[in-house]
Parts: structure tokens; C-alpha cells; sequence
């Protein structure tokens, strides 16, 4: 008897656990649908009925796992937030620690372009620029951007430790390679797009350099700026 309620016990259990894994599955569908949306028909043009024709769902049971499309809308934008640091994490962690500082320099720009390339980032971007006419939307991604940007920053600091002392130098050239890539990113230059953009980073790279190796000299311009404001 106590067997018996002990083995009917463990399939609850089971049951109960596969339910769970089952509908945490169903979510990420839905969620994976909503961002390929974002992509490839634009913000505006997502609905929570494409999301669920996309995701192969019926519309009661994307109700039953995000009743509004406001909560659809943040479930989304923490589940991209999640994507986005890994995959940044996996192309800096791939830049071994024991090249030149130069070199690790060269490294983490053509993994931060590869990131940049990827159509998470192009969703992203897409949420970045419909929030600015959406207020509820630009409310939902201001924490995913500022938790993403002191993501990137403890990143860079594993991979540049040297950077680490520099204070605003190290802010400095993180902010240059943000604006100059993420405009590269997001531009419509099309003739020799490949040539152009590699020798966009060769000179950010050089740069770099130059903030790295003539600290005490940018530091002095930069002080000398922030007594002018």
C-alpha cells in the first residue's frame, strides 16, 4: 500500500514536471516568434495574432501565457535582454586573454561587429526605435538597456583588464566604439560595404590605441573639455 502511494506520488510529480517543462517551452515559442516578428515585419506591423500564426499556437493559449500584449511586450524584451548578453558574452570570451593588448583590441571589435550582424541585435535595434514614439515600450526597455550596458562593461573588463585603472579613458573608448559600430550597424551603406566597414575598424582599432598608449595625453583634453561645460 505504502508502495503503491509512494509510485503514485512520483508520477504526480513527473507529470507536474513535465507540465511545467511543456509550458516553459511553449513560452519560449512564443517569445522566439514574437522576436523573428520584430525582424522580419517590423514592430509596428507585429500583432499578437502574428505572433501566435508564427509561433503555430492557437490564440487561446497565447492568452493563457500572456493575456495583453503589454505583457507579451515585456516577457519579450527580458528574453531578448537574456539572448543579448549571452551572445556578447560568447564572442568576447572567444578573444584569448594572453594576446597583446593591440591584438585583443582588434579581437573584441570583430566579435562586437559579429554581434551587431545578428538578427537579435537587429531586434533590438527595431524596440529602440519604435520606443521613442511609444512611450510604454521605451518604459519596458529603459532597465533591459542600462542592465545590458553594465553587462558589456563587466565583459570588457574581463577580457581588457588593463583598461580597468583608466577611468574615463576606458569610457571614452567604450562610447566610441558603441556610436561608431551601432551606426555602422544600422546604416544603408551598400557599394563595398565589406571593404569600407574593415577599414572602418581599422582605424577604430588605431584609435584605441592611441587612448591606450597616450593615456596621460587624451586624459589631459578630456579634463580640460569637462572644465569648459
Amino acid at each position: 500500500m505504502a508502495k503503491e502511494a509512494k509510485d503514485s506520488g512520483r508520477k504526480e510529480r513527473d507529470k507536474s514536471g513535465w507540465q511545467a517543462q511543456k509550458s516553459a517551452m511553449m513560452r519560449d515559442t512564443i517569445l522566439d516568434a514574437a522576436l523573428d516578428c520584430f525582424v522580419t515585419i517590423g514592430y509596428a506591423n507585429t500583432t499578437t495574432a502574428r505572433i501566435a500564426e508564427r509561433a503555430g499556437v492557437s490564440r487561446g493559449a497565447m492568452l493563457h501565457h500572456f493575456p495583453s500584449k503589454s505583457e507579451l511586450m515585456q516577457a519579450a524584451v527580458e528574453y531578448l535582454h537574456q539572448k543579448l548578453v549571452g551572445l556578447y558574452a560568447s564572442h568576447i570570451e572567444k578573444v584569448p586573454l594572453d594576446l597583446p593588448v593591440d591584438e585583443r583590441n582588434r579581437a573584441g571589435l570583430e566579435g562586437y561587429w559579429t554581434y551587431l550582424r545578428s538578427d537579435l541585435y537587429v531586434a533590438y535595434h527595431e524596440l529602440c526605435v519604435a520606443g521613442r514614439t511609444d512611450p510604454e515600450l521605451q518604459d519596458i526597455l529603459e532597465d533591459s538597456i542600462a542592465r545590458f550596458d553594465e553587462a558589456i562593461v563587466e565583459s570588457n573588463r574581463r577580457l581588457f583588464p588593463e583598461w580597468s585603472e583608466r577611468g574615463e579613458l576606458y569610457e571614452l573608448a567604450m562610447d566610441i566604439t558603441k556610436f561608431l559600430m551601432e551606426g555602422m550597424a544600422v546604416s544603408q551603406i551598400v557599394s563595398q560595404r565589406e571593404k569600407r566597414v574593415n577599414r572602418m575598424i581599422d582605424y577604430l582599432g588605431d584609435r584605441l590605441e592611441e587612448i591606450f598608449h597616450e593615456g596621460d595625453e587624451v586624459g589631459a583634453a578630456i579634463h580640460r573639455h569637462s572644465l569648459r561645460k
